[in-house]
């Protein structure tokens, strides 16, 4: 096993571990990467549901609460001339009834409605959200946000977990991103070195696999692919990973033993040494591919392997439908493989198999561009 914490560019690197859904082992992977890199940082940035402190069971130092500004208006100052109504793009003020109504949750306290007013008729109070705490584990510093329940976004609890877990000198990051792809999960990647995708061997795995892997190259972020729970039958995430270029770094088995560990808040490194060599391997090429500046698109690189573009295999690629990308599996009548055919839908390609289906398609696809189209010219 390398010395994680040589002083290097690589020993304070940032990995960030997603997922397209909940579920599909992403903080098995972001906590047992932790446990076996020796000195680092686990950063639970997954603050409606956190977890990961459920596994290492820190000593909790301190504990920080967490508020954001919201605007309160003085009613006697309020001269009713709608400028911080205008201002704001996120609709959180509104004038009815010769009274100015705020909304809290869809606030993003900017700050702007309160420069705005001429009369200063607004200030701004705080508003709790949540809290971040903060522990040890061994050789594991623990970084832990939890979000008040009813809240509309985690994003001020994230910045300050990653604010204060960068504060640490040494030692590699783990980010345990919240699943999806939305606006907490760009939040949580945004300086992260490296990207590790964790997917089921499903065709939803494949499906939310996409999502994740779409955010990922807006940021251009070095990516990789982990795949758990994994049979030995045909695999749709392979086949993605194959047609995307993505390297897959590492496999974890269908394993009723690491299941029932990991169900029970087990570190699984800690508990048997197959999964310590497994966990070290992942780890090890992570750091490889960071030392040697590889990006996530790599000629159909598995296992350090080139495939073969004519493997044998049902397996085809649905383009997009309607904007959005599925992979699955398609039974071809035709050995040949021209059963399929190849339709342009919105702009963008769709391999289907009944022209019945694809009607349907192109009907939701110029209902949706119709609306859309009402939509902008109401806006307008």
């Amino acid at each position: 096993m390398p010395d994680f914490m040589a002083e290097t560019a690589v020993s304070k690197m940032k990995i960030a571990v997603l997922s397209g859904k909940g579920g599909t082992g992403k903080t098995l992977v972001s906590v047992n990467l932790a446990a076996v890199a020796g000195h680092s940082t686990y950063i639970d940035c997954d603050v409606e549901e956190p977890n990961g402190h459920l596994f290492f069971k820190p000593d909790i130092a301190r504990e920080e609460l967490i508020s954001v500004k919201i605007p309160q208006v003085d009613e006697k100052q309020c001269i009713g001339c709608r400028s911080c109504v205008r201002f704001c793009n996120y609709n959180a003020l509104a004038y009815v009834n010769k009274k100015l109504i705020i909304f809290d949750d869809v606030c993003h306290s900017c700050g702007g409605c309160v420069l705005v007013c001429p009369k200063s008729a607004l200030s701004e109070r705080d508003k709790l959200v949540g809290k971040i705490k903060i522990g040890v584990s061994g050789d594991v510093n623990v970084y832990t946000g939890v979000m008040n329940t009813g809240e509309a976004t985690g994003i001020p609890i994230i910045n300050r977990l990653l604010e204060e877990g960068s504060a640490e000198e040494h030692g590699l990051t783990f980010i345990d991103c919240p699943p999806g792809s939305a606006c907490i999960v760009m939040e949580s990647i945004k300086d992260a070195d490296y990207c590790v995708l964790v997917a089921e061997p499903t065709l939803f795995g494949a499906h939310n696999l996409n999502m994740v892997f779409e955010l990922v190259k807006l940021f251009d972020k070095p990516t990789g692919v982990v795949l758990n729970k994994c049979l030995n039958e045909d695999n749709p995430v392979e086949q993605f990973c194959l047609d995307k270029s993505l390297e897959i770094l590492g496999r974890i088995p269908f394993d009723h033993e690491l299941a029932s560990l990991n169900s029970n808040a087990e570190i699984v490194v800690n508990k048997k040494e197959k999964y310590r060599e497994l966990f070290i391997g992942l780890l090890e090429t992570i750091v490889d591919r960071v030392e040697n500046g590889a990006a996530s698109h790599k000629p159909n690189m598995v296992h350090g392997k080139v495939a073969a573009d004519d493997q044998e295999g049902h397996r085809m690629e649905l383009e997009q439908v309607c904007g959005e990308k599925v992979y699955g599996k398609v039974t071809a009548n035709d050995q040949k493989g021209h059963n399929a055919e190849q339709e342009k839908t919105c702009g963008d390609n769709v391999f289907v198999e009944s022209s019945e289906f694809h009607r349907e398609l192109e009907g939701a696809c110029s209902e949706r561009d119709h609306t859309s189209n009402e939509m902008e010219g109401s806006a307008k």
